[in-house]
């Protein structure tokens, strides 16, 4: 593969950062203590937790524009000072995080210690180009060239690494070593660069990632689009020799049984895969890409199925998969893992994002899946109101059986789970919606009202006490 330094790169087209109004953050807590303390890693924030951070704090700036979270008919303030500080705080997280867990792409597992991270935090760190994107949001604050410039340097050296150093023969490795099973994560990691190759072709681009040419676009990110279609092959060959017919899911070391996030991540990484191999390949990449559509739609159908695990209060921390169905494999609800589920399918590149120039498999082979998962995640979003929201912010743990709070711990990682699976998946079926669309719906109104106030006040701990400043 075309090995080319990504941080050169991009330092040379990237601008200098805003000067910020604010003290820039120093890093990220990992939670509250049970007297609402702030915790600290002793020696210093984690990847889990500052890429999580990042995301969240990116959806939580996103969704405060006049049509949603400054919308007239419900906090119009939100649009104009508050969402600039957000994207003051997100690029200066972005700047201390690149500059104490990331070298040269490598990046690890926290600050202080030389351990790498595992491809989960490689995967949370993917979402950085959601951001990237969005500086047409903060236009009106005087922040387009910062947050659409300032994080390619990190995104180029982190796809770099991933592709010319973690990845080889059709799989992610897992970090330092270890022998735990990475394909979901690895595939979540590399759908980033993925998308940055469909976004380069497809029309939504031409304004942006369109603007650069093939080989340009290489030389940022370390690898050619014919790189990336050579992994899809491999990758697809991976996931191809794990499945299961008799089980309906692909089937690894740990058997037919998943964690509630690996799923997430597994689903959101196989979208890259079909979609790089439809867009890219040649006709037989094209038919295994339909494969790979199918058997996303068919894994997502079991999770939200009606008699599938799903209860009002959440997700199992573990799934088991047997006769094309899901059953829980777990006597809990994680709500940090349950939450990025549904930012795994919902935010970013995800399954139902198929626009003009993408593959439309799902829409074209599974139209019905789209109604079901939003049904699935509109009963979240609801028992969440019911169950999680107790004490205002949701707990780390619940019993799977009565949705009872077993462990009322604050984590930074429940808390912006919880911030991106709202901001990306409230609007997928049809409990919520944004202002402009409530009317005369009282009820609507009522529910859409709640959710945003749930999402202020832990949008609220995040910034105010778990992203640390002087």
């Amino acid at each position: 593969m075309m090995k080319q330094s990504a941080i050169a790169a991009a330092a040379a087209f990237s601008l200098l950062g805003p000067a910020l109004a604010q003290a820039a953050p120093l890093g990220v807590a990992h939670g509250l203590d049970h007297q609402d303390r702030v915790l600290v890693h002793a020696d210093g924030m984690t990847a889990d937790d500052a890429f999580m951070t990042l995301g969240a704090l990116t959806v939580k700036g996103r969704l405060m524009r006049d049509s949603e979270l400054g919308h007239d008919d419900y906090r119009p303030e939100l649009a104009d000072g508050p969402m600039r500080e957000i994207g003051e705080t997100w690029l200066g997280l972005l700047d201390t995080v690149h500059g104490k867990l990331v070298d040269e792409g490598r990046m690890r597992a926290q600050a202080g210690r030389d351990d790498e991270a595992d491809p989960a935090a490689y995967a949370d760190a993917a979402y950085l180009y959601h951001m990237h994107h969005s500086g047409g949001r903060f236009e009106h604050l005087g922040l387009y060239d910062e947050i659409t410039h300032n994080p390619a340097p990190l995104m180029s050296a982190l796809a770099d690494h991933l592709v010319n150093e973690r990845y080889a023969d059709g799989e992610v490795a897992a970090a330092n070593e270890s022998d735990t099973d990475a394909l979901a994560f690895g595939l979540d990691a590399l759908h980033g660069p993925a998308y940055a190759w469909v976004r380069q072709d497809k029309p939504g681009g031409e304004d942006d990632m369109g603007q650069l040419e093939l080989q340009t676009l290489a030389g940022w990110l370390g690898h050619s689009r014919e790189d990336m279609v050579e992994i899809a092959r491999a990758m697809a060959d991976t996931a191809d020799a794990a499945w299961d017919d008799d089980a309906g899911m692909f089937v690894r070391d740990q058997g037919a049984e998943w964690s509630v996030d690996q799923v997430g991540a597994l689903l959101r990484g196989l979208k890259g895969v079909y979609e790089t191999l439809y867009l890219f390949g040649d006709a037989d990449d094209q038919a295994r890409a339909e494969t790979l559509a199918d058997r996303t739609a068919s894994i997502t159908r079991a999770i939200v199925s009606e008699d599938g695990p799903i209860r009002d209060w959440g997700l199992p921390e573990r799934i088991a998969f047997e006769d094309g169905e899901a059953r829980a494999a777990s006597d809990h609800v994680d709500v940090a893992a349950q939450w990025r589920f549904v930012h795994q399918v919902t935010g970013g590149f995800s399954l139902l994002r198929e626009r003009e120039g993408t593959a439309k498999l799902l829409s074209e082979r599974a139209p019905e899946l789209e109604g079901e998962l939003g049904a699935a995640i509109d009963r979240l979003l609801e028992g969440a109101l019911e169950y999680q929201l107790g004490s205002a912010i949701v707990p780390t743990r619940l019993a799977y059986e009565d949705g009872s709070v077993t462990d009322p711990t604050v984590t930074t990682r429940s808390v912006a789970a919880f911030m991106m699976a709202v901001a990306n998946g409230y609007r997928t079926g049809e409990a919520f919606d944004r202002p402009g669309s409530w009317g005369d719906d009282e009820a609507l109104a009522e529910r859409s009202r709640a959710l945003y106030d749930a999402f202020l006040d832990h949008g609220e701990l995040l910034t105010e006490q778990l992203t640390l400043r002087d």
